[in-house]
Formats: structure tokens, C-alpha cells, sequence
């Protein structure tokens, strides 16, 4: 706020969104005292649980869609059925609305990223959008390219993993060259490292001296169990 303020030298408002799902939880005000200063801001929120549902359903605003998917995710919780009934039921309201394709694609990656499933649900929830996009449109291609957008999905996992696999390589390379040949076992414990340690381990192991000072090093940050 401050910043803001002193960089546009104009008034400036702060509006919290409240998303928790805690019906009495209405934070008004953020502020500090020290040694005789006190410094207080008060500010409106809007809280999506209070926002009145016959209203959101009713707009055919695309965030007012993004806020129900929300307001299903947070009801759905540990409901599975119930949370593949609303999902394919939002989905088919993206035709219903008339929103335009590049809205659907939008609300489409929303969707799928708030109402997760079970892995093993994914090829038939898609099959199931598929029929959907075919009764609502009466087309065989697909507004929301949700093929495209799987593949997709697909390749930015396969570029990451990729990566991980390049740092690994990398990794067990110059640890060869600073503490010697690796036991199968320190080869194996570093593998099972997460890309953060990766990171963590290519700015320590500068201070290595010896295998023993790595294996260390593995035992504190991450062990094997």
C-alpha cells in the first residue's frame, strides 16, 4: 500500500478476497505498535463464501464460473463422486454461458486444476468432456482442444523432467571429480534427490574435501530412512 502510494503519489485502496472456507473469519484491519508508533490500516474484503450462489450462477461472467469451481472444490472436499458430478456439470455450463473459445481454454486449465481426481479417472473424465463438447456444439472438433491442452500438459511434465534428469547427471559428474568414485549407494541416495536439493547440494559441495563430508551432508539434508 505504502509503496504504491509513494511511487503514484495517488490514493490507493486495499481490498482483501477472502477465500478461506471459514464462515466467521472477517479480518477488517492490519497494523503494529512499537515504542510509541502504532501504524493501522483498514480495509474492505469481499468473501467469495458469502457471495450469493443464485447470483454466480446466473452471471455469465468467466469469473464469476472461476469462483463456483472454487466454492465446488472447497464443498467436494474427500466427495469424489460428487466433485466428477460438478465438474462435468461446469464444464457443460462453458457451452451453456456462451463464452467465447479462448475463455473455455482458460476456465478448462481452472477446472482441471481445482477439481483434481484420482489419476485413473483422467482418461475417462476426458472421454466424458469429449461427448459433452460433441451434444452441446453438434461438431467433431473440439472448441476446448482438450487433447491439446493433455499433450501439453504431457510435454511441460516431460521438458521438467528432463531438466531434473540433466541436473542429476550433471551433479554425479562433479561429485566424482570432488570426492571421488561414488559407492552405489551414495549413487542411488543422490538420484533419489528432489531438484531443490539438487540445488542445494551444487552450492555446497564446493566445501567438500571427501566423500565422507558429502555422505554427511546426505545424512542431515535428506536421509535415506
Amino acid at each position: 500500500h505504502a509503496q504504491i502510494f509513494v511511487r503514484e503519489r495517488r490514493p490507493v485502496i486495499s481490498l482483501a478476497v477472502l477465500s478461506d472456507d471459514q464462515p466467521g473469519w472477517h479480518p477488517r484491519s492490519f497494523g503494529y505498535a512499537e515504542a510509541g508508533c502504532v501504524v493501522r490500516l483498514d480495509f474492505p474484503t469481499v468473501k467469495l463464501l458469502e457471495l450469493d450462489l443464485a447470483m454466480l450462477e446466473a452471471s455469465r461472467n468467466p469469473i464469476a464460473m472461476v469462483i463456483l469451481i472454487h466454492r465446488d472444490a472447497q464443498a467436494t472436499r474427500g466427495q469424489p463422486a460428487e466433485r466428477l458430478r460438478r465438474k462435468l456439470a461446469r464444464f457443460r455450463a462453458f457451452f451453456r454461458n456462451g463464452y467465447s473459445a479462448a475463455d473455455m481454454r482458460r476456465l478448462y486449465r481452472v477446472l482441471d486444476q481445482l477439481l483434481r481426481l484420482n489419476p485413473g479417472m483422467h482418461a475417462t473424465v476426458r472421454a466424458t468432456m469429449r461427448l459433452i463438447e460433441q451434444e452441446e456444439t453438434q461438431m467433431d472438433t473440439f472448441v476446448t482442444s482438450i487433447e491439446e491442452l493433455a499433450f501439453a500438459e504431457g510435454v511441460e511434465k516431460g521438458v521438467e523432467q528432463g531438466r531434473h534428469q540433466t541436473l542429476q547427471e550433471v551433479m554425479l559428474r562433479q561429485l566424482t571429480r570432488r570426492c571421488g568414485p561414488l559407492p552405489e549407494s551414495v549413487h542411488h541416495h543422490v538420484l533419489a534427490l528432489s531438484p531443490e536439493h539438487l540445488l542445494d547440494l551444487s552450492e555446497t559441495l564446493l566445501d567438500f574435501t571427501s566423500l565422507d563430508d558429502l555422505q554427511a551432508w546426505l545424512d542431515h539434508t535428506c536421509p535415506s530412512g
